[in-house]
């Protein structure tokens, strides 16, 4: 079987790294050697582990830069694996989009999750381009969590991440990562996805 790119997306809380987990333990039951990677920055669980939403985790490598994959994989003693994964791909620099492409060259498959938009709504990173390559591409949605006034929830399918900060949403100036701030996260759909001082994108 030939080496591959799959390519995970959807906003937070849709189960990006629930989905990335279940693929990478397929092939693991399927006898395949393995290996996941994730960006130093996602601290929110333990340092050496992917977690997701639901609890499920599996062990990884936290780096810093892309080319530190790389060096990860050269360096095996083992040789390649059959199948590496990359949680939270969009906080990589720009030279991931390439490093993933020169190892499935070099035969091994790439399973990669992330965020395709940031909280203003914007392409996220090197997403786009790791979806245009991808031989694979799974969405995953989340619920709209937004809150009527009636108390009741959307409920709609969410592709947007909504950033709050201090009860309120976020600015379209403020930071696109922020770590240690005092911040949380919604699942929006487009409808409910509030960033004021973002351009206006209407018609002429």
């Amino acid at each position: 079987m030939s080496a591959k790119l799959a390519v995970i997306c959807g906003s937070m809380f849709a189960g990006k790294t629930e989905e990335l987990i279940r693929r990478v333990t397929r092939a693991e039951i399927a006898g395949m050697s393995t290996l996941v990677f994730k960006p130093i920055i996602d601290d929110r669980y333990e340092k050496n582990k992917v977690t997701a939403h639901n609890g499920k985790d599996l062990r990884a490598i936290a780096v810093r830069e892309s080319l530190e994959i790389l060096v990860r994989l050269v360096g095996q003693k083992e040789g390649l694996p059959e199948v590496i994964a990359i949680d939270e791909a969009q906080f990589f620099d720009d030279e991931i989009t390439d490093i993933i492409l020169s190892v499935i060259e070099a035969g091994v498959s790439v399973i990669v999750a992330g965020l395709p938009l940031d909280f203003r709504g914007e392409p996220f990173g090197q997403m786009p381009r790791l979806l245009a390559e991808a031989d694979e591409i799974v969405p995953v949605k989340a619920i709209c969590t937004y809150h009527h006034e009636d108390g009741t929830i959307c409920g709609r399918d969410a592709t947007r991440t909504q950033r709050i900060i201090d009860g309120q949403p976020a600015d379209y100036s403020d930071p696109i990562v922020l770590v240690g701030a005092s911040e949380a996260y919604e699942a929006r759909c487009r409808k409910h996805h509030i960033v004021p001082g973002a351009p206006d994108r209407e018609l002429p």
